[in-house]
């Protein structure tokens, strides 16, 4: 913390220096420039110089010349027409990607293909229709003395590289989808797991990546952007180090998954609940009282991590308190009896148990019961432990032995047991 100030100043020096001028004659240079000669402003100029030196403008011209606030009654019918073919083309192109998608999905059994049509179809039409629509404006304004028509150019990138966005953000799902469906093969259990970090690392890679070419295409100058964006990022993760050990602590549980979505885990003595999603920053628990904790992933690396979902079995261990009056014959009756019901009873596991006289206490003789339930599931669990003890207890009582209860003998000597019997 103590260096978090000098930190921030040679971030802000940093800045500086990349951003102001480095000598006096730059010092009315801006930041960010815009390029006259960038691709879009270049190809504008040279579509609308050649459409002006066609031989077929001039014939319409004089055929279709007649003026319409300004502009040539060819021109307005030829706006419409490139109306008309983008719908047109639309039809076909989207018609042509069903077929193709429809033929790829068949042979398959995934169900991320199922989702790659939808995904495609929208910005497949928007893509067309801002074609047809850019052609037939410039078709409108090309011979406009006094019309920037290089805005037409600078438009169509804008919308067509958001059209591009748009289709590989709605890709991004298809894709995560397809990563899912690997990983579960692999491992049922990595099953949604990575799926929401995938899709929104990739959708703001996407975004800002599309975002810079954008600005590139129609002439602006992102270099002292990017680095001004470089070097704000670093002081941010300089001045943000929980922000920094949380997504360590992402990585951490993405690789040593000590839990995943719908595990039980325990964290110290207050975090006990069903882990409902693991994100960026940190992991959603549903505690058992239906509040839902979000608790920093930094904080959870540092933890150790009880997972009950682990458990191959679940352990179930008492001790019983028979009364003495319990011969030496009913204890081994009572004992083959008790290890009797352990094997018979469904939800009991095999694989090791105990039933064994330990005891003399100071009330009862003591016998330990230790066993294992099969399922690992709470109600599960308890209707094996419930019937367990209810069938001792009617064996129990068949036996017409007791269970003690705390009980003390106060013995009597002399004078005083005298006086007790006196009294009585």
């Amino acid at each position: 913390m103590k260096y978090r100030a000098q930190i921030l100043i040679f971030a802000i020096i940093t800045i500086l220096a990349g951003v102001l001028p480095a000598s006096a004659a730059d010092k009315d240079k801006p930041v960010l420039t815009v390029d006259k000669n960038s691709s879009a402003v270049v190809k504008t100029q040279a579509i609308k110089d050649s459409i002006k030196q066609a031989p077929w403008v001039q014939t319409l011209e004089d055929n279709l010349g007649q003026k319409i606030l300004g502009i040539s009654a060819w021109q307005y019918l030829a706006a419409f027409l490139a109306i008309l073919a983008g719908l047109v083309l639309k039809r076909i192109i989207l018609s042509y990607i069903q077929k193709k998608v429809e033929f790829y999905v068949s042979k398959t059994e995934a169900e991320w293909d199922d989702e790659l049509f939808n995904a495609i179809i929208k910005p497949v039409n928007a893509f067309v229709m801002i074609g047809a629509v850019h052609v037939a404006a410039f078709l409108i304004i090309f011979n406009l003395e006094n019309f920037p028509t290089e805005l037409i150019g600078k438009s169509y990138s804008i919308f067509l590289g958001l059209c591009v966005i748009w289709l590989v953000y709605r890709l991004v799902d298809v894709a995560a989808h397809y990563v899912d469906e690997l990983l579960s093969k692999a491992d049922e259990g990595l099953r949604g797991q990575f799926t929401p970090l995938i899709r929104r690392a990739l959708r703001i890679l996407v975004v800002i990546v599309g975002s810079l070419t954008i600005l590139a295409t129609i002439g602006i100058n992102i270099t002292s952007l990017v680095a001004l964006g470089g070097v704000l990022s670093l002081a941010f993760a300089m001045g943000s180090q929980d922000s920094v050990a949380n997504l360590v602590g992402t990585l951490n549980i993405l690789t040593d998954r000590p839990y995943k979505v719908g595990d039980w885990i325990t964290v110290g003595g207050t975090i006990d609940g069903d882990v409902e999603e693991i994100g960026f920053r940190s992991t959603k628990i549903r505690m058992f009282d239906k509040t839902l904790m979000s608790v920093p992933n930094g904080k959870l690396a540092g933890e150790t991590i009880k997972n009950w979902s682990r458990m191959p079995k679940r352990r179930i261990k008492m001790t019983l308190g028979l009364s003495y009056d319990t011969s030496a014959s009913q204890m081994r009756e009572a004992l083959k009896d008790i290890e009797k019901i352990l094997e018979e009873d469904e939800g009991v596991d095999q694989e090791y148990k105990l039933v064994q006289f330990t005891d003399y206490g100071a009330s009862s003789l003591d016998v330990f019961l230790y066993y294992f339930s099969k399922s690992t599931v709470w109600k599960e669990y308890l209707d094996t432990r419930e019937r367990v003890n209810l069938k001792i207890m009617d064996k129990v009582e068949e036996l017409g032995l007791e269970f003690a209860f705390p009980t003390q003998t106060l013995h009597l000597k002399g004078d005083s047991l005298g006086n007790l019997k006196e009294m009585s």
